[in-house]
């Protein structure tokens, strides 16, 4: 006899070879055993967890003339079914039968009574690629079928098939077979086929099945070609395109550590090994799940075995909100890979953000964080300290043009909505210009080296990290007729510091951070702040060059330990430049000097 592959040697030909699928069984069983027998089934789920072969099982099972066994495989229905020789089972394509000239040839087919059976069996595997008109040519005949025809369909994409011809089948949907269901079964067949493997290859090949055992298969029946003696995990990892424990131990201590360069390194040898990106995501994410389980429960059995040593690692270097962040922006990455053609670029990307999430190994503690630093404070405290200060994250430069089309739009705006024509002397001209320069340069927050090293001290990673994500979403609020223009202020800044009571924003130049100083725009600033960030924060704005300025300062002064104290809630508030009232008398008088006593204000 020819070879034939191990999913169709192994394909169930008893209702006791059925790998899971028990609620399925159960309710087919006993259709069988109590002749209540339906004209049209349905059969739905993923690929490769036994719609086929069930439907198979059932329609040999309905036609056996044994009273003891159900699908005894030993009489002539159950022979003839074996050798897809039974005239009363019709298997069809449907992807490639899906006109309505072969649905009605198969319609003039269902009036002729069985030969050999006692029923005649139709089954359609894909039935959701058949054509609108060969499903409504369909209908009436799986509604109203001869006593003697039973319909099997099969889909993998039951959302394609038309909701008539759904709640016209008894519909039951198939689950993904579990890894150790998968992992049992393929120890059996190593066992018949007398082949050897290393402990932990059937488990690995499971996890790497997606829940289908015809999947399993097909990578086993590869990985005993390849054998030479036994099959090892070794040779799983590299015919798979997946990376061993050692080597993702290896990548995540350089995400630990900040080791730019190895890490490149390591992601480029991955690219010239053919890794599958999006399925080492997947492992990522499992494993850090597991990590998680593992720091709440201390149970080794709740987790992967086979991925113990990586999984005990990510556990001890790692903190549990780190891993948490990390298995977020994982995500988001692989829901990312499934649309492009460039996944590698993605990867990339994601590890580069995974770069930025994590801390020192000094840091890494399940417990929350509290420092306090003081002039005369330990220097391992302050190392921790300069560790929150995160360089290594990409600054993303601001449109030059940006101010420059803010004025133009005011311009522009200012001529299209004129409603009274004014007339202004020389003297008015010149008192609004000076009142201008007194609003834009003698009320503003001023930020000198030593106030941002005491922000530095003050400020707290986790809650930087968690501003940065509200930060994210500033430009939701650029159309926003309430917050549209400090949401255009502040684009293109990125939050460098953070505490409860304050954000540092660096901007891309000193005119975009001293607009944000200015009093008119601190007040707006302070309501937009209880907006984005959920609770009222001072908004203080310096540039990129002053923060990189101060940081190196900050390095300085750590190794001397001539750090200054942290600052206070009221020392920030009286960094402020004025409050609302000083605002409106000043725009009052501005207002007052151009037009006089023409003016009348009105509570």
């Amino acid at each position: 006899m020819s070879y034939q592959s191990l999913y169709r040697k192994y394909r169930p030909v008893k209702i006791d070879d059925v790998v899971a699928q028990e609620h399925i069984m159960n309710v087919l069983v006993n259709s069988i055993k109590k002749d209540k027998i339906s004209h049209a089934y349905l059969f739905c789920g993923p690929r490769g967890t036994g719609k086929t072969s069930i439907a198979k099982l059932f329609a040999r099972a309905i036609n056996c003339t044994s009273s003891d066994t159900i699908a005894c495989g030993h009489c002539e229905n159950c022979l003839a079914a074996n050798d897809n020789t039974h005239p009363d089972l019709v298997e069809i394509d449907a992807a490639s039968n899906n006109g309505v000239d072969e649905i009605r040839g198969l319609i003039e087919r269902v009036k002729y009574t069985p030969i050999l059976g006692k029923y005649k069996v139709y089954i359609i595997d894909e039935v959701h690629m058949l054509s609108q008109g060969a499903f409504n040519a369909l209908l009436k005949t799986l509604e109203e079928p001869p006593s003697h025809v039973v319909f099997i369909l099969a889909t993998t994409e039951i959302h394609k098939v038309i909701p008539t011809i759904i709640s016209r089948c008894q519909r039951f949907d198939f689950t993904r077979i579990p890894n150790k269901a998968i992992s049992k079964r393929l120890d059996d067949i190593l066992d018949n086929e007398e082949v050897k493997a290393e402990p932990g290859v059937t488990d690995l090949i499971a996890s790497l099945s997606g829940g289908g055992l015809r999947n399993a298969l097909t990578i086993l029946e590869q990985a005993i070609v390849l054998a030479d003696d036994a099959i090892t995990i070794n040779q799983i990892n590299s015919t798979n395109g997946i990376i061993s424990q050692t080597v993702k131990i290896e990548l995540f201590e350089n995400i630990i550590t900040q080791n730019m360069e190895a890490l490149l390194e390591m992601i480029k040898i991955m690219e010239s090994q053919s890794v599958q990106y999006e399925r080492l995501l997947m492992d990522f994410i499992t494993d850090i799940k597991d990590s998680v389980i593992l720091s709440h429960t201390s149970n080794k059995n709740l987790v992967n075995i086979n991925n113990l040593k990586f999984i005990e690692y990510l556990d001890e270097s790692i903190k549990l909100e780190d891993r948490m962040h990390m298995i977020e922006v994982l995500l988001k990455y692989v829901e990312k890979m499934r649309f492009t053609q460039q996944p590698e670029t993605y990867f990339e990307i994601s590890v580069l953000e995974l770069f930025s999430l994590v801390d020192k190994p000094a840091l890494a503690s399940n417990t929350q964080e509290v420092v306090k630093v003081s002039q005369k404070v330990e220097k391992p405290v302050i190392e921790e300290k300069l560790d929150e200060i995160d360089l290594t994250e990409s600054y993303e430069e601001p449109q030059s043009n940006q101010m420059f089309e803010q004025f133009v739009e005011v311009q522009e705006n200012e001529k299209e909505e004129t409603v009274t024509e004014v007339k202004t002397t020389n003297n008015q001209a010149e008192t609004q210009e000076s009142l201008d320069l007194d609003l834009q340069e003698s009320q503003r927050t001023e930020l000198d080296e030593e106030t941002l090293l005491r922000l530095m001290v003050t400020g707290n990673k986790d809650i930087r990290i968690d501003d940065e994500r509200s930060f994210e979403r500033i430009n939701q609020y650029r159309n926003n007729p309430s917050w549209a223009r400090p949401a255009r202020l502040l684009a293109g800044g990125k939050v460098v510091i953070s505490n409860d009571y304050f954000v540092v924003v660096a901007m891309g130049t000193s005119i975009e951070a001293k607009e944000l100083g200015e009093t008119r725009n601190q007040v707006e600033l302070l309501k937009f702040s209880q907006e984005i960030f959920g609770i009222d924060k001072a908004i203080l704005a310096i540039t990129m060059d002053e923060f990189s300025k101060t940081v190196e300062s900050f390095r300085e002064r750590l190794q001397s330990q001539t750090l200054p104290n942290q600052i206070s809630k009221q020392e920030i508030n009286d960094l402020l430049p004025g409050d609302q009232e000083e605002v409106e008398d000043a725009s009052l008088r501005a207002i007052k000097s151009l037009f006089g006593d023409e003016v009348e204000i009105l509570d």
